[in-house]
C-alpha cells in the first residue's frame, strides 16, 4: 500500500523530473547498520573510495566525493541503518536520506538518478505511530514511510512512588496517583491524536503491558481506535530495549501488514477488467506515458533489461528496428525498472515495489502491472 509522506513524494517527484544529465549523476545506497556504527562505516568508506576509483577518469566529480565523504565522516545519524545518497555538482543537487530499513550496498553513475532502492523503501512499509507507555511515562514514535524519519516524543509525568502509610492518608495518596496516572493517559492520548489527525495514518501500534495500553485507549477517539493494527505487550518488545531494536521489530510488524496487501494489489490488477487494469511491459509504458497510469506495480529483487531512444528518449521492452521510428536516433540498453519509475513518478502516479507470493504471481505477467487512473 502506498502512503507517501508528503516530504518525501516531493522529493521523488524533485528527483524523478531531473532532465537528462551530460555531467555524471551519482545515485549511492549504503547499509549503514547502526548496531555495528563504526565497524561499518569503515567498510562503507572503502566500497565508496573503490567505487569512486572506478570513475577516476570521468571529469566533474571531485567535489561530488568530498561532499559524499564529508557526509558519510559527519552526518549520518546513528539510529540509522541505511542512507541513500544523490548527487551532481554540476547541477547543485545533493539529496539524503537516512532509513532505519538498510539499503544494499550500490554505487552509480548514469544520466539520471536511480530511483528503485529509494522507491522500494517509500512503499515498503505504511505509517505508523508508535507509542510505548506505561502509566507515567510514553515515548511516542512518528514512523514515515520505510522508516526514513523517525520523530520522537517523549512525555513524562511525576508519578510519585508509593509510601508505607496506613488509614485514610493511605486512600487520598493513591487517589492522588490514581488522579496522576489518569491525567498522563488523557494527555498522551491528545498528542495521537493530533499526530494521527494531522498525519493521516493508518496505523497505530502502541506497546505496553495489556492493562496500561488499555487505560490509554479508554482516553483514544474511536476513529483512532479504529487505526490500531497491533496490540503488543512489554514483553515482545521490551521498554527498556534498545530504541533500534524496538523499531526493527515494529519494522517487521508493518512489513508483515504490507505483504498481505501487496498480494491483494497484484491480484486486483490480475482479475480486473482492461479498463481498470494491464499487464505486460509495453501496455504498461505506452499508460504511464499518457498519464493514466496511477498504480504501477513490479518486483522489486529483478531488474529488466529493454532499450531507449537516444534522441526522444522513448523507452521500449523489444528492439525490433535499428533506429526510432519517430526521430530515427539510435537506442541504447537501458534498465527498464529505473526508467518506469522516474516516469511514474514525472507523471504523478505511485509505485509499489513487491516481493514473495505477490511479485511470483505478476511474473506471470511479464512482470508488470498497472491500475489505471481513468
Amino acid at each position: 500500500m502506498v502512503i507517501l509522506n508528503e516530504n518525501l513524494a516531493q522529493k521523488l517527484k524533485y528527483l524523478s523530473e531531473l532532465p537528462e544529465s551530460k555531467y555524471p549523476f551519482i545515485s549511492l545506497y549504503l547499509h549503514v547498520n547502526a548496531h555495528e556504527l563504526f565497524e561499518q562505516a569503515e567498510k562503507n568508506r572503502i566500497f565508496v573510495k573503490n567505487s569512486f576509483q572506478k570513475i577516476e577518469n570521468q571529469a566533474d566529480i571531485k567535489k561530488d566525493r568530498e561532499k559524499i565523504m564529508n557526509f558519510l565522516e559527519n552526518s549520518v545519524i546513528s539510529r540509522a541503518h541505511g542512507v541513500a545518497i544523490f548527487a551532481c555538482d554540476k547541477l547543485g543537487i545533493f539529496e539524503t536520506f537516512h532509513s532505519i530499513m538498510p539499503f544494499e550496498n550500490n554505487f552509480t553513475v548514469n544520466s539520471i538518478p536511480h530511483l528503485k532502492q529509494l522507491a522500494y523503501h517509500a512503499d515498503e512499509c505504511e505509517n505508523a505511530l508508535l507509542i510505548l507507555t506505561d502509566k507515567h511515562y510514553a515515548r511516542i514514535f512518528n514512523v514515515e514511510i520505510g522508516g526514513f524519519i523517525l520523530d520522537e516524543t517523549d512525555m513524562i509525568h511525576d508519578i510519585h512512588r508509593f509510601h508505607k502509610q496506613g488509614g485514610w492518608a493511605q486512600m487520598r495518596y493513591q487517589r492522588h496517583i490514581q488522579n496522576q496516572a489518569l491525567h498522563h493517559y488523557k494527555e498522551v492520548a491528545k498528542v495521537a491524536t493530533e499526530f494521527l489527525d494531522h498525519n493521516q495514518y493508518d496505523n497505530l501500534i502502541l506497546v505496553g503491558q495489556h492493562h496500561e495500553i488499555k487505560n490509554l485507549q479508554d482516553h483514544l477517539p474511536k476513529r483512532v481506535n479504529t487505526r490500531v493494527i497491533d496490540l503488543s505487550s512489554v514483553d515482545s518488545y521490551g521498554m527498556k530495549e534498545n530504541i533500534n531494536h524496538i523499531l526493527e521489530k515494529v519494522v517487521e510488524d508493518l512489513r508483515k501488514n504490507e505483504t498481505k496487501k501487496e498480494l491483494e494489489q497484484v491480484q486486483k490488477i490480475v482479475n480486473a477488467s482492461p479498463q481498470v487494469s494491464a499487464t505486460g511491459w509495453q501496455d504498461t509504458i505506452q499508460l504511464i506515458e499518457e498519464g493514466r497510469a496511477d498504480l504501477v506495480i513490479i518486483p522489486g529483487y529483478k531488474t529488466y533489461i529493454g532499450w531507449k531512444c537516444n534522441g526522444c528518449l522513448y523507452i521500449t521492452k523489444e528492439q525490433h528496428q535499428a533506429s526510432c521510428a519517430s526521430c530515427n536516433h539510435g537506442f541504447r540498453k537501458t534498465d527498464l525498472t529505473e526508467e518506469v519509475i522516474r516516469l511514474v513518478f514525472k507523471k504523478g502516479g505511485k509505485v509499489e515495489l513487491v516481493k514473495g507470493e505477490a511479485a511470483e504471481e505478476l511474473e506471470q505477467y511479464e512482470g508488470i502491472g498497472v491500475l489505471v487512473r481513468y
